[in-house]
């Protein structure tokens, strides 16, 4: 047994172990304790890789179906979801766009454009992260579109598999697609999840331009800044001198149809909020069209490429998130006698819970958890909006690539090496928690709300 696999097997035995206990001591009730145990052993299978993720995927369905009373519509809902078709469509979207020949068309206009600064690179697909996140409100649909144009890029700038500012730009445009976007409201999964809940629970309406007011200066100019100096500083590369008077070929007759197709696909995208179709199934519809307008060969490639172990993953992670619904969100009396009067204390103890959280059952499933345990722990009507919302600092540090499906369906599509992923996440969240949690604690005591 390898090193890795002895400190995992270590790990299992020794959660197995404290759950054990705290059933036997009265302190957890048995299915608490079995649903804590299937999270606990999938997570952390999924971040040391000692068996395949495939395996880990069909491993979760088969204990949370066996070993609680969850509705198996629920474990499996992913399937059913909008956003499996839409990391589904998405893979499409990336084997359309390089197939075509238009990724490495758009990729060599960028460089031209940007022309050989890998600095500013790194802040033109930055801006672009955010600046879709305003119009489009998946992220599994931004990293879709922005990786295989970022890829298009790399290749045209010369930096090719083996180079260091393939992966920085890389990790940028993925990363960033994410955590940029918990400043913008309908952005992404956690926010839409936390606003709903906290409506539900708490009576708490949050508006677009009041919320976008809260989480812009440290959110998005703050962390952007710490995610392209993590690129730079990191993963520092150089560009080729890049020819910006070039000639491009002809357009060809592929590259036109398959740019009307996505053209059309991002209309209905950006105007979901008037014909309330979601995402993914815009993206299936994309999918359909496409593959009826293109040879079989078209069909068998990409049938051959087909990374299934991403979609079962994305579809247990969704499973986990309703697992983890079913939880006794009771917080511990240990934590509801502590007292958070003090605004500043309430900040700093309700962000780490969060950033805690995000790293035990996923950035997803996380508010769903945190809503009721801050609700126990925040008795002081006068700083529940701003306790609840200090969670959005904690899910969006991203620690680690797992936390966020939609960082690890960026990763994964982006062939990014695991190791520079977890570098990255790790670097982010570092400095996210040193610099942008303290400048978002500076902002909101500035305009009054801490």
């Amino acid at each position: 047994m390898t090193k890795k696999g002895f400190t995992t097997m270590l790990g299992l035995s020794g959660g197995v172990a404290v759950l054990l206990s705290l059933v036997l001591s009265g302190q957890m009730n048995a299915m608490n304790a079995r649903i804590i145990g299937i999270v606990f052993v999938s997570i952390l299978l999924w971040a040391t890789s000692i068996i395949p993720g495939f395996l880990v995927s069909l491993l979760f369905f088969l204990m949370a179906v066996t070993m609680t009373e969850v509705p198996t519509s629920e474990i499996f809902s992913g399937f059913a979801s909008s956003a499996f078709w839409l990391v589904f469509s998405g893979m499409v979207i990336g084997f359309a766009l390089k197939e075509s020949g238009l990724s490495q068309r758009i990729g060599i206009l960028l460089a031209q454009t940007i022309g050989g600064s890998y600095l500013r690179a790194l802040f033109v697909f930055a801006t672009v992260a955010f600046i879709l996140s305003l119009v489009m409100p998946s992220t599994f649909g931004r990293i879709a579109i922005l990786v295989p144009l970022a890829l298009g890029y790399c290749d045209a700038a010369g930096l090719d598999k083996s180079r260091k500012g393939r992966s920085g730009i890389l990790l940028l445009v993925v990363v960033g697609s994410y955590a940029l976007a918990a400043a913008v409201l309908p952005a992404n999964l956690p926010n839409l999840i936390m606003a709903g809940t906290l409506e539900e629970t708490e009576d708490i309406t949050l508006g677009y331009s009041e919320y976008l007011f809260y989480f812009f200066p440290a959110g998005v100019l703050i962390r952007g800044g710490v995610l392209i100096a993590v690129s730079y500083f990191f993963f520092h590369d150089r560009i080729e001198v890049i020819d910006r008077f070039a000639p491009l070929s002809p357009w060809s007759g592929e590259e036109k149809c398959t740019l009307g197709l996505i053209s059309l696909m991002l209309f209905l995208w950006f105007t979901d909020a008037m014909h309330h179709i979601a995402p993914g199934w815009i993206g299936l519809g994309f999918v359909i069209v496409y593959f009826l307008t293109s040879t079989s060969e078209k069909l068998d490639k990409f049938i051959t490429t087909l990374k299934i172990d991403l979609l079962w993953f994305i579809a247990a992670v969704i499973g986990l998130a309703a697992l983890v619904g079913h939880l006794d969100s009771s917080p511990p009396e240990i934590i509801t006698n502590v007292s958070l009067k003090d605004p500043m204390l309430a900040y700093t103890f309700m962000t780490g819970l969060s950033v805690l959280l995000s790293s035990l059952v996923t950035s997803n499933a996380a508010p769903a958890l945190f809503v009721p345990m801050a609700s126990s722990i925040l008795h002081d009507s006068a700083i529940l909006k701003m306790g609840m919302l200090s969670q959005v600092m904690g899910y969006s540090t991203t620690l680690l690539p797992y936390q966020s499906p939609p960082v690890a369906f960026g990763i994964d599509i982006s062939r990014i090496h695991r190791a520079d992923a977890l570098r990255y996440c790790l670097l982010t969240g570092f400095f996210g928690l040193v610099f942008v949690i303290p400048a978002n604690a500076l902002w909101w005591k500035l305009i009054g709300f801490l």
